[in-house]
């Protein structure tokens, strides 16, 4: 006859009817768990698919007429705007970084006068020239470059302000300036361009589905149910067991 008063428990290998019974709780609660956290992200996989940005559209209808005529003559603001959406992302990588730069660099100094063209080239050098001696800087020296840095970056945006639509102040603005560089490819038919399209395409096309564009309690339903409903979940099925861990125990007269 099992004893009733041994509550000594092992998961694998359960001494008595209650050590199974709990075993049998605690495998069904793990089950459940898995179930909510992995099930739901192989729903998401099986039913996502790939949605460009409205950007990545406007890029590819101007991108080809951009690599055979004059930059001027076609919607390049727009063109430009979405290069610097795509620069300003954190996850982008060095490599990536640099196609981007030699883009909006091409863009900006061939819509450019010739007299904002060397005031900014000129800009661009004070600029590195004043970030390089940060380094070394100390107290009163590095207050006066970090001032002559943003009034440089001021001067570079309120300059460029009117043929690149960016306004002064503006997020978009700062991504511009400091994705200029004195040294860029003389044409979009340069072979370091070949990569740009799929640049583009890889940052600003993402998996959605009707789980990530539904509203729930003005959450995406997606976020809502990993970030909170889950949390809840988690904490129901600890007070399930433990209310049903007593329930079990006061009927089975285990003694504690």
């Amino acid at each position: 006859m099992e004893s009733t008063d041994n509550y000594d428990f092992s998961i694998f290998s359960p001494r008595n009817r209650h050590g199974r019974k709990n075993r049998n709780v605690i495998l069904t609660m793990l089950v459940i768990w898995a179930v909510a956290v992995f099930g739901f992200q192989f729903l998401l996989r099986a039913i996502e698919k790939p949605t460009p940005e409205r950007s990545l559209t406007v890029f590819e209808s101007i991108w080809p007429a951009a690599q055979t005529v004059d930059i001027a003559s076609v919607d390049y603001k727009e063109l430009l705007r979405s290069l610097v959406l795509v620069k300003g992302k954190n996850t982008v990588r060095p490599e990536d970084q640099k196609v981007l730069s030699d883009a909006i660099s091409f863009i900006a100094f061939s819509v450019f006068p010739d007299d904002v063209r060397t005031s900014m080239l000129s800009g661009i050098e004070d600029l590195k020239s004043s970030r390089a001696g940060l380094a070394k800087a100390t107290d009163q020296e590095y207050l006066n470059l970090k001032t002559l840095i943003s009034a440089t970056d001021k001067a570079l945006s309120v300059a460029s302000e009117s043929y690149t639509g960016f306004a002064y102040g503006s997020l978009e603005a700062e991504i511009f300036v400091s994705s200029l560089a004195a040294q860029y490819p003389e044409s979009f038919g340069d072979e370091s361009f070949a990569a740009l399209p799929g640049i583009m395409k890889l940052y600003l096309t993402h998996n959605q589905s009707v789980l990530t564009d539904t509203k729930f309690l003005g959450f995406p339903f997606h976020y809502f149910y990993t970030a909170v409903f889950l949390l809840i979940m988690f904490i129901v099925l600890c007070l399930v067991y433990n209310i049903l861990i007593e329930w079990r125990l006061e009927k089975e007269g285990i003694v504690e």
